[in-house]
């Protein structure tokens, strides 16, 4: 088999084909990209659009790395189609990203309206949100705790003091002897210079209001992950849609912990129109303020309830989801028929409730109020205690719902993580990560629009925004000038939408 061009060489349903149409029908100039047009003096640049199209395609490959970028200009058959046969060193490459880091977050929310907009991409009515650790570009031993850093400066205290006293003692043996040297211990100005940079690092700490610092990456901080290890990343939220398992929004975080992130990515799904979805939580988000902002927003969140601790050795009949609270009454009834009533003022934010007499007459009281040095049960109501009962009822009338989650959820990050290596971030700073997050999203979601639509029919819906430009009805996305240059060659050429690069012309279709 022979090819006559490079486009010939390029699979006819290759997803990079899927890349250059999507990049080719943005305004890229309206999101904020850097040289989108030619100046008028000096050497020209880059164009925007083909560095774009190269990051979108290197983070859904896997190939992130600008080096590794660079290389693959030289010898990938799909990158050098996709490019025009532009080489790029990989110093250009890098500073793109670097200066459109806002433009590329934008890039993936231009893809999620478009999807939108389609109508059959995106449904909005049920949602599922969760978070994983992405390792951040700083190693552990470069995240230094205010704990650690005080533990080290006093070991440094006991050594400096330890040299300083042997120096002193040879000082006195020298003088005896009338040998006149005093050299200084070798490592004194060492440990110093080392003890000088542990107290900057807690100055910083006390001067950001932190008990934690990064060296490397300042926004990086350590978290437990999945494998049961503890590491310096980010927590990652995304918000992934029940239709087609695609991510319509996610965020970037330096909160270890889950709780609390409920109320902002709701909030994050409302500002961009989602007024009315039901959203799935696994009990990681469980947080009664929250729940209680979704509640007054009229909006359906099914959330996994936390077990409330219960003592060793106190028998699973006698815990405390056993005991049943009746709100006329204001009172709990415990597993043996006896009342528990309010002993706090109603406006206390945690109330107690308890039937001492009941209790030292009963026989099950030892195994019930085991550990409990009062000899009698007292529950706690917390102020959020209401708004828990009613996702708890939420939560057992969902189940079969709730079921969902994790296979909307996970297969996500799963897949960015594998298949598309993005276990690890190489950017810093959570401004920059953020760009990066939003690339192995876009790339993700790409996948999945192709697997959902097929080729065929996602390119025949990109071609339609083109046409729409070329025909002059207005189109419901702006496009580059890129695109205009493109749409222009085709019609003085009289050809139908097919790839041609406007800017060498090298494999233009036949």
């Amino acid at each position: 088999m022979s090819f006559r061009t490079l486009d010939d060489m390029v699979g006819d349903e290759s997803m990079v084909r899927v890349i250059d149409r999507f990049i080719d029908v943005c305004d890229l100039r309206a999101l904020g990209f850097t040289r989108t047009e030619c100046a008028g003096t000096g050497r020209s640049g880059y164009p925007a659009d083909i560095l774009a199209k190269l990051y979108v395609y290197g983070y859904e490959d896997g190939t992130r790395s600008s080096r590794k970028l660079e290389r693959e200009c030289r010898r990938n058959i799909e990158v050098m189609w996709l490019t025009g046969a532009l080489v790029p060193d990989h110093t250009s490459i890098s500073e793109f990203r670097r200066l459109n880091i806002r433009p590329l977050q934008k890039l993936f929310r231009e893809f999620t309206k478009l999807c939108r907009t389609w109508g059959d991409m995106v449904g909005g009515d049920v949602v599922a949100i969760d978070g994983t650790k992405i390792k951040a570009s700083n190693n552990k031993k470069n995240n230094h705790s205010r704990k650690k850093v005080e533990e080290r400066l006093s070991r440094l205290d006991e050594k400096i003091d330890a040299m300083v006293e042997e120096y002193l003692d040879g000082c006195e043996e020298e003088d005896r002897a009338e040998a006149g040297r005093h050299e200084a211990p070798a490592g004194l100005v060492e440990l110093a210079g080392r003890r000088e940079l542990f107290e900057s690092y807690l100055a910083q700490m006390d001067e950001s209001g932190s008990d934690e610092i990064s060296t490397v990456d300042p926004d990086a901080r350590m978290m437990a992950t999945n494998r049961g290890g503890v590491d310096t990343a980010y927590n990652v939220q995304s918000t992934v849609d029940a239709k087609n398992h695609l991510i319509i929004d996610f965020d970037v975080t330096k909160s270890s912990a889950d709780q609390g992130q409920l109320d902002n990515m709701t909030k994050r799904l409302i500002r961009q129109g989602y007024r009315r979805f039901t959203g799935l939580f696994d009990k990681g988000y469980f947080n009664g303020e929250c729940l209680k902002k979704a509640k007054r927003r009229k909006l359906t969140v099914i959330v996994a309830r936390q077990k409330p601790p219960s003592p060793k050795g106190r028998p699973k009949e006698f815990c405390t989801s056993r005991f049943q609270y009746d709100r006329p009454s204001d009172a709990y009834t415990c597993p043996e028929g006896a009342a528990l009533s309010l002993h706090s003022k109603d406006d206390a934010k945690r109330r107690k409730y308890f039937n001492k007499e009941a209790c030292l007459a009963c026989p099950d009281a030892p195994a019930c109020c085991a550990s409990d040095s009062r000899g009698y049960r007292v529950l706690s109501r917390g102020e959020h205690a209401d708004i828990y009962d009613e996702a708890g009822r939420v939560f057992e009338g969902n189940r079969e719902l709730y079921g969902m989650r994790m296979q909307l959820v996970e297969h996500p990050f799963g897949t960015i993580k594998r298949t598309m290596d993005g276990g690890y971030f190489l950017l810093r700073t959570l401004r920059k990560v953020r760009a990066e997050a939003a690339l192995l999203c876009l790339g993700y979601n790409l996948k999945r629009a192709y697997k959902a639509v097929g080729f065929k029919e996602l390119m025949a819906r990109l071609d339609g925004l083109a046409a729409g430009l070329a025909a002059g009805l207005g189109d419901p996305m702006p496009r580059s000038c890129a695109t205009i240059s493109l749409v222009r060659a085709l019609q003085a050429a009289d050809r139908p939408f097919s790839r041609v690069n406007p800017y060498t012309g090298l494999f233009a279709a036949a």
